[in-house]
């Protein structure tokens, strides 16, 4: 009877991180309820995390909390325990936070990473992990037919790149917009289309099954082309990171070569990605192809034949970006023209330039300044504002070199796991799952270093998740060797 109780709780446990691997990534951040202080907001995803999670705590309370015993769960603790520690160092001797702030920060820390603790409960065999792949990849379907809805047909879009927008307003993208499909940002998109292409190489080479593998090929065209119209730089490297890892782990050798040609191929058709790895690296476009340049250049319209101007009224204009909305003025046929040579063309190299420019003149420097208040515990959650673009300069300014060390255990820990599991392991779904879920911690890992990445709800959530099936996966397949 006890036994039946049990699979009948994991059962319920599985179905909870299926609904939040629904759930999180399809359904937009809109706020529920704001915060005094912040424009962080709780959001409908909380009240589903919560729920999850009181399923998880019933479940261990009658097993006894087995995945707090587990290595890697033990370094979790340890890293929350180093930030409770850094938050009452930030209370009562550096003084630089707003009290309900840096708690709110300290709980989300905990919200995110407790996931991890939910999907290794829930992990009792390889089938479990399949379902959550297939719930995963059917999200991924949705996120990639809505991003093609932004894209070509004027979808809506709720972002939360600024203070307004994270109010939960409509916005629609213009034409040269980059989309963010059903995430706060494009970032965020890339930085969960990363992830998803690494475990698509894994469960690509460890499916036999030829319709599958067709299916499979399909999500991760979709995803890649996606996170090309994305344009972002850092993760369409992290994504060539984590791809080769998986495929020189699975010893696919002749498989690298295409699969790089062909990723670069796709970022070179992209006349908007292109671009800003040109404007990076100070490339002249003009040398790799003629007609490039005409991609993006506005050419001055022949002056029209004078007509009455029809009456414009003041609307607000399509956003693209973080730019806030304003009423766009009356404008006259020449200002118009103008207006659009001037602004237009240099759009993206501006974007590019203000990109650099903030992270290595204002956000790096000041975590560093924060670093050296308190090396050794940080300055405290929320210290160095809601966005430093790099999270290990923020683990430090915040948490100090105890927090970055106790966080970063948590990744040893995994790693010394994952390399003892593919030694042993035979060829099969269990080893390129393994080493799936391992190109996408080091692809996201990668992305971290410009982007914010262990902070964003929506991918923090379903990378811990991630994590705990990795975990998950290896522990009932050492048990059943």
């Amino acid at each position: 009877m006890l036994k039946h109780l049990k699979l009948r709780e994991i059962n319920l446990l599985s179905l909870g991180v299926i609904a939040l691997l629904l759930f999180i990534p399809i359904y937009p951040k809109f706020p529920t309820f704001n915060v005094t202080g912040t424009y962080v907001a709780i959001r409908a995803e909380d009240f589903v995390v919560v729920f999850v999670l009181l399923l998880w705590f019933v479940n261990q309370i009658r097993l006894g909390f087995p995945s707090l015993k587990d290595r890697v769960g033990k370094m979790i603790l340890l890293y929350w325990l180093v930030g409770f520690l850094s938050l009452l160092s930030a209370l009562f001797i550096t003084k630089n936070i707003v009290p309900h702030i840096a708690f709110l920060h300290f709980l989300r820390r905990i919200e995110y990473m407790s996931l991890f603790f939910v999907a290794l409960s829930s992990v009792r065999s390889i089938q479990n992990v399949k379902s959550y792949g297939l719930v995963l990849f059917l999200t991924t379907v949705g996120i990639i037919v809505y991003g093609l809805g932004q894209k070509f047909f004027g979808w809506p879009v709720v972002s939360t790149m600024n203070e307004e927008f994270s109010k939960g307003m409509i916005l629609r993208l213009t034409e040269w917009a980059r989309i963010s499909s059903t995430f706060a940002g494009h970032y965020d998109l890339a930085a969960f289309l990363v992830m998803i292409l690494s475990v698509t190489v894994g469960f690509f080479f460890g499916i036999k099954n030829k319709t599958k593998k067709i299916l499979i090929l399909l999500i991760g065209l979709g995803s890649f082309y996606l996170l090309i119209l994305t344009a972002s730089r850092v993760s369409f490297v992290a994504y060539l990171i984590a791809i080769v890892f998986v495929m020189v782990g699975l010893k696919k050798y002749w498989w690298v070569g295409p699969v790089l040609a062909l990723s670069i191929t796709g970022m070179l058709l992209s006349e908007d990605i292109t671009q800003r790895y040109a404007l990076t690296f100070n490339i002249d476009l003009s040398a790799l192809s003629s007609k490039m340049p005409k991609m993006r250049t506005l050419k001055p319209t022949p002056t029209p034949t004078p007509l009455p101007l029809p009456q414009v009224t003041s609307k607000p204009i399509k956003v693209v970006g973080g730019g806030k909305a304003r009423p766009t003025p009356t404008p006259t046929l020449e200002a118009t023209v103008a207006a659009e040579l001037e602004e237009w063309k240099p759009t993206t190299e501006l974007s590019v330039q203000y990109s650099s420019g903030i992270r290595f003149n204002v956000e790096w420097p000041r975590s560093l300044r924060a670093f050296a208040k308190n090396p050794l515990l940080g300055t405290g959650f929320s210290s160095v504002t809601l966005a430093t673009d790099n999270d290990y300069l923020r683990l430090l300014a915040e948490t100090g070199l105890l927090g970055f060390m106790a966080f970063f255990l948590i990744f040893l820990e995994i790693g010394r796991r994952v390399i003892g599991f593919v030694r042993w392991a035979k060829p099969g779904l269990e080893k390129s799952l393994v080493l799936g879920l391992s190109g996408a911690a080091i692809g996201l890992l990668a992305n971290a270093v410009f982007i914010d990445v262990f902070e964003s709800s929506k991918i923090a959530f379903i990378f811990w998740l991630l994590m705990g099936s990795l975990v998950g996966i290896m522990k009932t397949a050492k048990e059943n060797a």
